[in-house]
């Protein structure tokens, strides 16, 4: 069963999805963006792809069964919830909506249609972060008491992009990558109880934060500190994790192993790991829900939570 593939978006995100579609043995068949040129390159790079004026004229073609919405934020619902509608099944990017009415809208689409809703959050299908879970379910640093997680570096020019607009976005860094940091402490972890957030904003000329700190607790007592920054003078992109019996530290920068080392070692500890980004077993894994071959792992109701979560630390008194 060769399964037909819309791309609703066709920015930077797009060419990662069609990478991972191709990889996998799904066609890209049709392609749109608001940007007509955008959508033409892109449907230049696949072998007949068809370019729609616009999403709806895609999803009623009857030439895809399932899309990968890869637009702005604020454009998700509309998108998603037209292709639940009409029985096509939806991969739709991180955040999951620019507000969390909005997401929550497209998860009662997808209750009420036969077909899928997936968040596109490709950090837990990351051979690391799988071999972390696996690591920490094995008993290999005993009870978690913290974890820590940094996405920074150099992302200056995210003023001109519309990551920086909120009425676009709907926040700034913690939107924009500490909704993966999330998902990925659930992932590990289990269920958020509390969120507090720092955040600041450098540059004058953007509406949204540019750094964050934001800290959660799971329901196990787990701590959690996310670090995100658009203005960092380096790039770091790592996790740690502290229990009760050891650490363990992922470095992405040196993405082939997990250092370990358990309570009272004097050396570290190797553990291999395939180097690899997480876009194709993300899709793998989208596609092998759509066959029947398994339940979603990773769902609409997954992105709405890291949603609800990132947004209650825009209220002034968020716990």
């Amino acid at each position: 069963m060769t399964i037909r593939i819309g791309i609703i978006g066709c920015g930077n995100i797009s060419k990662s999805h069609v990478r991972g579609y191709t990889a996998n043995g799904a066609r890209v068949v049709a392609v749109t963006d608001v940007n007509a040129e955008a959508a033409r390159a892109r449907a230049e790079e696949l072998d007949a792809a068809r370019v729609f004026d616009g999403y709806k004229a895609l999803i009623e073609s009857g030439e895809v069964d399932a899309v990968s919405i890869c637009s702005p934020p604020v454009a998700h619902e509309e998108a998603a919830v037209c292709a639940l509608a009409h029985g096509i099944h939806v991969l739709c990017e991180k955040p999951l909506a620019h507000t969390v009415e909005s997401g929550r809208r497209m998860v009662a689409a997808a209750a009420g249609s036969g077909a899928l809703l997936m968040t596109a959050f490709r950090h837990r299908f990351l051979p690391a972060i799988q071999t972390l879970r696996s690591l920490l379910s094995g008993g290999c640093v005993g009870k978690p008491v913290f974890f820590f997680n940094t996405f920074c570096g150099p992302g200056f020019g995210m003023k001109d992009r519309w990551f920086s607009k909120k009425a676009i976005a709907g926040g700034g860094t913690l939107m924009d990558t500490s909704s993966h940091s999330v998902d990925m402490f659930r992932f590990l972890f289990g269920e958020v109880k509390a969120q507090q957030a720092v955040l600041c904003r450098h540059q004058p000329e953007i509406d949204v934060e540019d750094a964050s700190v934001l800290s959660l607790q799971a329901q196990d007592g787990t701590i959690g500190t996310l670090r995100a920054s658009w203005v960092a003078g380096d790039g770091v992109a790592m996790v740690e994790i502290i229990g009760q019996a050891g650490r363990l530290v992922y470095d992405y920068g040196q993405a082939d192993t997990i250092r370990a080392k358990t309570r009272g070692a004097g050396e570290w500890e190797s553990v291999p790991v395939d180097k690899r980004r997480g876009f194709e077993e993300e899709i793998a894994h989208f596609l092998g829900a759509i066959r029947g071959e398994h339940a979603l792992s990773c769902t609409g109701q997954d992105g709405l939570r890291a949603l609800e979560i990132v947004q209650a630390c825009y209220e002034p008194h968020a716990v």
